[in-house]
């Protein structure tokens, strides 16, 4: 495991028993030694005087509470009635390594900015590992990267950003409240123990020169499931064709190649007059696509929240999830209220069922979120954002 070399925080040595306290996933006692005595540990929430978990170990025991994200811990440890070691959680100056749990570009923009904020109120010196270090790594100097599963030795405590579930429920021993129903930023708030508020995370970008003379605006219609996409029939090709009329040409990007007869047919068909940068290009050419980019129109999708991060004028189009669960500065279309919308938000996603819609799977009224939504509605939120 990554944390096998771990050190642990504090170490107290009574009658030669080792008492050793730690905070790496959530707070933990250790007895190590030789003489046969018993301890009462008591583990409190510091700042509300809770008592989470108590236990009597004797040496060469462990105990632990379940909460493994931020809690401010009071730890006790008392033997014989006698309080023999008290220790309060402190990570000032120490060094605390935090793990962004997925490879999702979305999840990694929404979580990443918070690693800051932790460090900055707690004045400690943060590890972090990510699946795309190289777009902070640059911008975050303060920050120490090493690769996920990398061994980091010398912490004070850990913790893991992520979705945690048990079987179809969130784990909330690791995430302290439901994360479905609420802004996916606060899931990393939440873990490590911060106030909530919408925060941008700062990419670089190696090249900001524009790769298109004209004015052009990015879409990005596919993604990862077919829940997330825009499904009402020709919306896509309209839009592009008002754009062209407009003065605007269209930089179409996605990791799906036009031309794929199967990805195409998810758009209402091959999708024409845009400039085709799909298929296998870098994160960074992307990055300045968009960077220069008049405006972006996109889903639910990893590269809505790039263009969100980069300060691009946005438009994200989504029936199946609520409006809270995205970034909120941005042209936000969504389903009107009188057709079945947000099953992201109740319902766990089947990753493994493209056709995933827990309703009305198989049925006319198959992602009738996403079918309701007019062109209309997407140019007039690109009128309001280009004019």
């Amino acid at each position: 495991m990554i944390y096998d070399n771990l050190s642990y925080n504090a170490s107290y040595n009574t009658n030669e028993n080792k008492i050793n306290i730690s905070f790496i996933e959530g707070a933990k006692v250790e007895i190590n030694g030789s003489f046969d005595k018993k301890y009462l540990v008591k583990f409190f929430n510091y700042k509300t005087n809770e008592l989470i978990w108590e236990d009597t170990i004797s040496n060469n025991m462990w105990t632990s509470p379940n909460p493994q994200y931020f809690i401010k811990w009071r730890v006790e440890v008392w033997n014989n009635g006698n309080k023999i070691k008290e220790h309060i959680f402190d990570c000032t100056n120490k060094r605390v390594y935090i793990h962004l749990d997925s490879k999702s570009i979305g999840d990694t923009l929404a979580w990443f900015p918070y690693i800051k904020q932790f460090q900055e109120q707690h004045n400690c010196k943060v590890v972090c590992s990510t699946f795309h270090n190289d777009w902070f790594k640059k911008e975050y100097p303060n920050v120490e990267f090493v690769e996920p599963n990398t061994i980091v030795h010398d912490l004070y405590a850990m913790y893991r950003v992520g979705w945690f579930y048990e079987e179809e429920n969130i784990n909330l021993n690791k995430n302290p409240k439901e994360v479905k129903t609420q802004p996916l930023q606060k899931t990393a708030s939440d873990i490590l123990g911060l106030q909530y508020q919408e925060i941008k995370p700062s990419i670089f970008i190696k090249n900001k020169k524009r790769n298109i003379k004209e004015k052009y605006v990015v879409i990005a219609p596919h993604g990862t499931k077919h829940a997330s996409y825009w499904n009402n029939k020709g919306g896509w090709q309209l839009i592009i064709d008002w754009l062209n009329e407009t003065g605007y040409k269209v930089v179409m990007i996605s990791y799906e190649k036009l031309g794929n007869s199967w990805h195409d047919s998810k758009l209402g068909g091959t999708l024409q007059n845009v400039i085709d940068k799909t298929g296998d290009y870098s994160f960074q050419d992307r990055f300045t696509d968009i960077f220069n980019a008049e405006a972006f129109v996109g889903t639910g999708s990893g590269l809505s929240w790039v263009s969100w991060a980069l300060n691009t004028p946005t438009i994200l189009i989504s029936g199946f999830s609520d409006e809270y669960t995205e970034f909120q500065n941005c042209e936000r279309i969504s389903a009107p209220s009188n057709v079945c919308r947000g099953c992201f938000n109740t319902h766990k996603l089947d990753a493994g069922d493209w056709e995933w819609c827990p309703h009305h799977k198989d049925t006319p009224r198959h992602f009738e979120c996403s079918k309701s939504i007019t062109p209309d509605l997407v140019a007039n939120a690109l009128v309001r954002i280009l004019e």
